[in-house]
């Protein structure tokens, strides 16, 4: 069942915003049920062969939370190398005068 989302309006200064419903489902639920469901939940989760096969996590053997950094880093070199390729590629004259280009007249 889809709950239909709320909006709230702030009165002072008009903004609208989403009332996220509360998850009340284990309210009531003594500690060895919400143990044994935690522990369903656990047994049923992937293993990590798997989640690697479906790029759900990245990889190598980096900690989780320096991959961001390490991907931003390949990035940022990836960008300097196509910018120091750019900066020294050759004139399009040049490469109409060795037969690389053609000029359309």
């Amino acid at each position: 069942m889809v709950t239909p989302q709320v909006i709230e309006t702030d009165p002072t200064n008009g903004v609208e915003t989403p009332v996220v419903p509360i998850d009340t489902s284990d309210i009531g639920i003594s500690e060895t049920e919400k143990t044994k469901k935690l522990e369903k939940l656990l047994a049923d989760r992937p293993d990590k062969t798997e989640l690697d096969e479906k790029n759900v996590l990245k990889p190598g053997n980096l900690a989780p939370s320096l991959q961001a950094k390490q991907a931003e880093l390949e990035k940022s070199q990836l960008e300097d190398k196509l910018n120091a390729a750019l900066a020294h590629r050759p004139d399009p004259e040049i490469l109409v005068k060795e037969g690389i280009l053609t000029v359309k007249q």
